[in-house]
């Protein structure tokens, strides 16, 4: 009797761990995590690959200039610690007291045997070459940075637009569900008004169609929808990233008609990112012309050694490093003109630098003019999407007042089963479109502040993207 008591109470015991296990199972699985926008945009400046590569070369800049500097002011130094050499030589023509060649009447081998340390200084400076290398240096440094404000706006609008059209399809997929709701709810009247003998089981069959049918449209949109998230993941570059669900974001949608055109366009001309690279590389064909003009002004070489060189016959000072020689040193004073050397290249040198200057200033003006063409269309498109939004929005709201009319034509026998379902299809294809016709909208409004190169929305602060 006790051992059946106590099998009993092991058995409960064992059915509410059972119960517990069944019933807080979906309680203890982890949530799938909600990706804002916001955290989206931080993931890729942290991931990205392309931006990463961007990001690290300014790191460059620093190490760069500091080296420009050792460079230009301090001179060239070269430090031989150890340098050791065994030479052989067997010489079998020798001069008599006239220079004339004789032939060497001691012609042996003769071996000897050296160890060097030496220091070298060295510093040249033809004209404004150690301003130049700064300004050189500088340019590079700045063209780093603004290759990686590009990359950073460019980024930004590309992940703002996979999210936005993740948002769309996701939107998409939950119309889609609405519609099987509202098929659902249609081929229960169908099968009511049949089985009180006001239809035919054809409108039953039909109405059953048209639930496959919008299901069969559910799942290929749920389809579409996880193809969007898969890009959006890839452009953020986290590779860690598991499963995610997106967060509501409002979508940026305002009456374009307060935009000015020109306001835009000379905003562009100072922050877009593209002419910003443009002005650099006009400033860099401009100190390469002053860099050639160089090659008129003298040059002048200073330069310094101290070694200690320990040398003897056979292999005496092979690996001599007792340091018991006395320091030898020697500096010069080198100041040359060479303005006629070479002269034909230099002024072909020179020549090709100012082509490059005035190329240079043309691509500059023709992405200027680019820019502002896609500053102005970019424009037009925006206020076009706006008024196909009005329309879309209006377009929906006669569908759905429509539908709700034939529905209750139907219902009293008025209309025929084919003309509800071409009631249906046009509320559906309206309110299809009016989610796509919105996310075209804030495309147009990215695609702007893409050309732009800042946010341009109501109530942004004329930063960058």
């Amino acid at each position: 009797m006790k051992a059946r008591t106590r099998w009993m109470g092991g058995s409960v015991w064992l059915g509410a761990w059972v119960t517990l296990s069944i019933g807080a199972g979906p309680g203890w699985a982890q949530e799938t995590p909600v990706l804002t926008l916001a955290r989206a945009l931080e993931i890729a400046e942290a991931r990205n690959p392309a931006f990463r590569q961007a990001d690290n070369n300014v790191q460059l800049n620093r190490t760069e200039m500091r080296t420009t500097w050792l460079d230009q002011i301090l001179p060239q130094a070269n430090l031989t610690l150890f340098n050791t050499a065994f030479t052989g030589n067997l010489q079998r023509r020798a001069t008599d007291n006239f220079g004339n060649p004789i032939a060497n009447p001691d012609a042996d081998w003769v071996y000897f045997s050296s160890t060097r340390q030496a220091l070298d200084l060295s510093w040249r400076v033809q004209g404004a070459s150690l301003f130049q290398a700064f300004g050189r240096q500088r340019l590079t440094n700045r063209e780093r940075d603004v290759t990686r404000e590009g990359a950073l706006t460019e980024l930004d609008v590309s992940v703002r637009r996979l999210f936005m059209d993740a948002l769309e399809q996701r939107d998409l997929m939950r119309a889609e569900e609405e519609l099987v709701a509202a098929r659902e709810v249609d081929y229960q009247v169908a099968e009511r008004l049949f089985s009180l003998a006001m239809r035919t089981r054809v409108d039953v069959l039909n109405a059953e169609l048209a639930i496959e049918q919008q299901a069969l449209a559910r799942q290929q949109q749920r389809a579409r929808f996880e193809q969007a998230k898969l890009t959006l993941r890839t452009e953020l570059g986290d590779d860690e990233l598991g499963d995610f669900d997106l967060a509501d974001e409002p979508l940026p949608i305002f009456d374009p008609s307060g935009l000015d055109a020109e306001v835009l366009v000379r905003r562009a001309h100072d922050v877009n990112p593209q002419l910003r690279q443009r002005e650099v590389a006009v400033e860099g064909a401009r100190l390469g012309v002053a860099e050639n003009r160089n090659s008129w002004w003298p040059t002048l070489d200073l330069g310094l050694r101290v070694s200690r060189i320990a040398q003897t016959q056979e292999t005496e000072a092979l690996f001599d490093v007792s340091f018991d020689e006395d320091l030898d040193s020697n500096f010069y004073i080198q100041l040359s003109v060479p303005m006629f050397n070479s002269f034909v290249q230099n002024r072909q040198s020179m020549h090709r630098a100012e082509v490059e200057l005035d190329n240079a200033r043309e691509a500059q003006r023709e992405a200027r003019l680019q820019v502002e063409g896609t500053v102005r269309g970019a424009v037009l498109e925006l206020s076009n999407q706006w008024e196909s939004l009005r329309l879309a929005e209006r377009s929906a709201e006669i569908a759905q007042e429509a539908l709700r009319l034939a529905r209750e034509e139907y219902r009293i026998g008025t209309r025929t089963f084919e003309d509800l379902r071409q009631s249906i299809d046009e509320e559906a294809g309206t309110l299809r479109q009016v989610i796509q016709v919105r996310h075209q909208f804030v495309d147009a409004l990215l695609s702007l502040e893409e050309a732009v190169g800042a946010e341009i929305r109501p109530g942004s602060t004329g930063g960058g993207i």
